[in-house]
């Protein structure tokens, strides 16, 4: 929250318009925020249009203000939908993905990669899933659309192999 605040103080004391999607018009157009549980911190800030010099300082002003910060990254999207999938996200400071980690296993999450938003409720999730398939050892198993490939990991622990399928590369 305090990062979600910070962000529209700041547009509103700067005089970055938020963008509207009617009318097309406007420069902040979505927030992206990601933490994990082993407490780094994603941040994308997509934006309508290239302004560098207030896109820098805005961003600047994140990465001092938040020093938590792991991954700080923006993406211009012109187009008419919020999709990001098709553009190239950009990192203004650290690193371009954060990590999660679970049952000993450690993901890497970038903007585009699906992973589960709530990691603890994800956890029981994969977990759930795994105990599902009753896995004794001797299969193979297809993950498609395996994101950043946390179900296909765990099943690994009990299958003879698994195969992650993909779509999106940066995934």
């Amino acid at each position: 929250n305090g990062i979600r605040l910070e962000v529209k103080k700041y547009a509103l004391e700067n005089k970055l318009e938020f963008f509207d999607i009617r009318k097309q018009t406007g420069f902040l157009r979505n927030l992206i925020i990601r933490s994990t549980s082993i407490g780094q911190w994603m941040i994308v800030i997509v934006i309508f249009y290239e302004d560098k010099p207030a896109r820098e300082k805005l961003l600047k002003h994140l990465s001092e203000k938040f020093t938590q910060i792991t991954s700080l990254q923006y993406v211009i999207n012109p187009k008419k939908n919020d999709s990001i999938f098709d553009l190239e996200g950009k990192t203004f400071s650290g690193r371009d993905f954060i990590e999660e980690e679970m049952e000993g296993l450690r993901f890497r999450i970038s903007p585009k990669s699906f992973f589960q938003t709530n990691s603890a409720q994800a956890y029981e999730l994969y977990k759930a899933a795994r105990d599902f398939a009753e896995l004794k050892g001797n299969e193979i198993v297809y993950d498609l659309y395996t994101g950043t490939g946390t179900i296909a990991n765990f099943a690994a622990r009990k299958a003879k192999k698994v195969i992650g399928i993909e779509y999106i590369p940066e995934a």
